[in-house]
């Protein structure tokens, strides 16, 4: 038998089998599905504290929508603390829902 992994979410992290995904929403509206790649987006912090890091800056068509990300996460990638500015995170539900409202206009 074969059986769908689930997608496994830790903070406002989505593990899929693809990858990692973030779901997020600019001030100005704009909405950023954002794939995560272990050996590029995230840093590994040798000194104390948190084991990885993660800092992205989201920019949409213009230049003023910019969301800027930063969160620590432990050697299992949970999310230890998470920061943003100029946005929100999503659910891929609200995600969805937000890109089909988008298209029906």
């Amino acid at each position: 038998m074969f059986f769908r992994r689930k997608k496994i979410q830790k903070g406002p992290l989505y593990f899929e089998k693809d990858g990692i995904f973030m779901y997020t929403q600019s001030k100005k509206g704009t909405l950023f599905k954002t794939i995560l790649r272990k050996g590029y987006d995230f840093q590994i912090n040798y000194d104390e504290g948190p084991s990885i890091l993660l800092d992205k800056e989201l920019v949409g068509q213009r230049s003023d929508d910019l969301v800027v990300i930063h969160m620590e996460l432990d050697e299992n990638y949970n999310v230890v603390s998470s920061e943003i500015n100029g946005g929100r995170f999503l659910t891929p539900q609200e995600y969805e829902e937000l890109l089909k409202k988008e298209e029906l206009k």
